[in-house]
């Protein structure tokens, strides 16, 4: 799917593949480990907002963002059932590509985000990650899925560090790169890393 309608029909019928139920077992670490920016975090393409959710606390507010009305309705009734805050976890109807925030954030995460998008799209997602990130704020990454198929074979496109690098820099650079295991039950033999940007 390359264009909004696509998505958003997806929503409504129910068509929702990538939903996995559950945070990103890696951000969960991370979240765990206490190390990821506090402040004001961004999930692009969060879906159901699982990882919203799993990045929210009294130290860190979260902003989901998707283009589907019935991803921010399922989000509000997990957060509810979370019993976390709004003013800790919302989700937006918007488009990343043309969000405007009240201010920028001081970490960014993509996990299923990127590989969604159309190829052509990548420079620009590329330039609104500068854009969006405040001075000194991070972008955490799962790079995903690393399989083996044709690079226009997609969404899921497939994903490497070498693409992701290449797509980044000069702006970003990685300061941690690490192998994790895919939790994605769609693609349990897919490789995955954790990466962490800084701008160069």
């Amino acid at each position: 799917m390359s264009d909004k309608n696509g998505w958003v029909e997806a929503w409504e019928a129910g068509r929702t593949p990538w939903d996995t139920g559950q945070a990103a077992g890696a951000l969960v670490e991370l979240v765990e480990g206490g190390t990821l920016p506090e402040g004001r975090a961004l999930v692009p393409g969060a879906g159901s907002g699982y990882d919203v959710l799993a990045l929210a606390s009294p130290t860190r507010e979260v902003i989901g963002l998707d283009l589907a009305e019935g991803a921010k309705q399922r989000f509000e009734g997990l957060r509810d059932e979370a019993g976390i805050s709004a003013e800790q976890a919302k989700l937006v109807v918007a488009n990343f590509f043309d969000y405007q925030p009240d201010a920028p954030f001081d970490m960014i995460w993509d996990f299923t985000f990127l590989c969604a998008l159309e190829p052509e799209m990548r420079g620009d997602w590329a330039r609104r990650m500068d854009e969006l990130l405040a001075p000194g704020g991070e972008l955490v990454t799962l790079i995903f899925p690393g399989v083996d198929k044709a690079p226009d074979d997609g969404p899921p496109y497939a994903m490497s560090p070498e693409l992701v690098r290449g797509i980044l820099e000069p702006k970003f650079e990685a300061y941690f790169l690490e192998p994790t295991p895919s939790t994605h039950p769609g693609f349990v033999n897919a490789k995955a890393w954790i990466a962490r940007w800084r701008r160069a």
